[in-house]
């Protein structure tokens, strides 16, 4: 009712009603007593044309997926929309956010603060936040994540379950953007860059670099796949920046207002986009849209042009253009989330074996560390697994977990073998055993060892003549082998 009194305040007259079911009494008499006149459409039956004579759009019920597709048709459109929370809700989901390095990754982590999405740990990312990829600050390259050894084609992993904005920009004025950063000091490229007598010569070296840097071509094409990927948002600098950055307020509102529908974010674009350019920011500097007009000279433009130019292509800009021709087009792609059934979810996947006595398990994107004797076979098996500890976000946590001793078993362990295990062999010249609960490094050159025959004082002799190690875990023998053979 709160929300529908506004809408009226603001001069809304006409509503239109999306539900599963008719519109309820109680409902008709509200809107009566307000001062709406309406019409009402089942969900199954709605169109996006449906909404043409509309001030508010109001949606009375249905499940995810059928609310996103209520709130995408409104994209572009100035009205009010009333919706249910739903599973879609940014509250549930975590967004990720990718981005070309310069693109204006910053002003799009300012609009998620405004609209009450602040960050979480990319180990730990939480519903109702936004984070990036495992190991990686903002800026992800689709071809190097992919291509990695964590990679599941099965898709698994939250980052390809979730909601994601791809932040981009003309690639001419990121060059420009770049030399601002990479000539400070402070940067790791000033030494390099600044060896150029001046700033034609280093515009030169990031347009066509084929030594350090690479390309200006070389750079982008390693984010721009991100581009089309169903759940990935686009969202470019030139849209977003606004009048005051050289773009459009009309641009910028219809950017935010898409992102809004698509998240599922209340608010309102106006205010968003009141607040949204911060040329105090930490990395701006001068950002406005065309730098590079001012900037580039013919010699510069004609070593652009020499690159091939699939890289313009894909995100959407020419020579010609400041804006990308694909924006429009984008905005109103819809956002597919992939939803993947409880037995795809959960089907476990062997990552890593024989490490340390435990395996590394993938189950619903995340790591397992599970110590042999342990059999998951099955989904049901993957979702107690799951049920039971936290797991870890990358392979190389779950890893490091186990060398520092701080994994725990996913179940209840199988009961204790009676005959000694060979876990490790050959590390520093010793096998590692396994035996009655306990741990074990042997000496190789002590030759065969049958420990269930050692008597306590001949186990106590051979660790005084350091061809026995003891400890209570795999981490605590490699770490006395290891003593051992720095002392030598």
């Amino acid at each position: 009712m709160e929300s529908l009194k506004r809408g009226f305040e603001r001069g809304a007259r006409k509503a239109l009603v999306i539900g599963q079911e008719v519109c309820s009494k109680e409902l008709a008499d509200t809107m009566a007593e307000i001062g709406f006149s309406w019409i009402e459409i089942r969900m199954a039956a709605f169109r996006k044309q449906d909404i043409a004579d509309a001030d508010v759009v109001l949606v009375t019920g249905g499940n995810g997926t059928e609310v996103s597709r209520a709130l995408h048709a409104c994209i572009d459109l100035n009205l009010m929309v009333i919706a249910p929370v739903t599973e879609h809700h940014c509250s549930k989901r975590t967004v990720f956010l990718l981005s070309i390095p310069k693109a204006g990754t910053h002003m799009v982590i300012r609009l998620l603060g405004l609209m009450g999405m602040e960050r979480s740990s990319e180990r730990a990312p939480r519903p109702g936040t936004w984070s990036t990829p495992i190991g990686y600050h903002y800026h992800a390259p689709c071809r190097d994540l992919i291509s990695g050894d964590w990679f599941d084609p099965m898709g698994r992993q939250l980052l390809f379950r979730s909601p994601s904005i791809f932040v981009y920009r003309n690639p001419m004025d990121i060059v420009v953007s770049e030399l601002d950063w990479f000539v400070r000091s402070e940067h790791a490229f000033s030494g390099y860059l600044n060896c150029f007598p001046n700033l034609s010569g280093q515009l030169e070296r990031l347009v066509a670099d084929s030594n350090v840097l690479g390309t200006i071509r070389d750079r982008i094409n390693r984010y721009a796949g991100w581009m089309n990927f169903s759940n990935v948002i686009p969202v470019s600098y030139e849209e977003l920046v606004g009048k005051r950055g050289g773009g459009s307020d009309t641009d910028q509102l219809d950017g935010i207002w898409a992102l809004q529908l698509k998240l599922h974010v209340s608010g309102s674009p106006q205010d968003y986009g009141a607040r949204l350019y911060d040329p105090t920011s930490a990395t701006f500097s001068k950002g406005r849209i065309g730098r590079h007009m001012e900037c580039f000279e013919e010699g510069h433009f004609a070593l652009f042009d020499a690159l091939p130019q699939d890289f313009m292509e894909a995100l959407g800009y020419s020579r010609s253009s400041l804006t990308s021709s694909r924006t429009k087009a984008l905005r109103h792609r819809p956002l597919v989330v992939k939803s993947l059934s409880q037995d795809a979810l959960y089907t476990p996947r062997l990552v890593r074996d024989s490490l340390l006595g435990w395996n590394i398990v993938e189950i619903a994107g995340k790591y397992f560390p599970v110590r042999y004797g342990v059999h998951i076979v099955s989904a049901g098996d993957a979702k107690a697994v799951s049920d039971e500890q936290e797991g870890f976000w990358s392979v190389r946590d779950a890893m490091d977990a186990l060398i520092h001793g701080a994994a725990v078993t996913a179940r209840p362990a199988a009961p204790e073998t009676t005959g000694p295990e060979l876990v490790v062999e050959g590390y520093c010249g010793f096998n590692i055993v396994r035996y009655n609960g306990g741990w074990y490094g042997f000496k190789q050159s002590s030759g065969d060892i049958d420990i269930r025959s050692l008597s306590e004082s001949a186990l106590k002799a051979m660790k005084r003549s350091r061809h026995c190690v003891t400890g209570e875990s795999a981490a605590d023998v490699k770490a006395e082998i290891l003593r051992i053979c720095m002392n030598r």
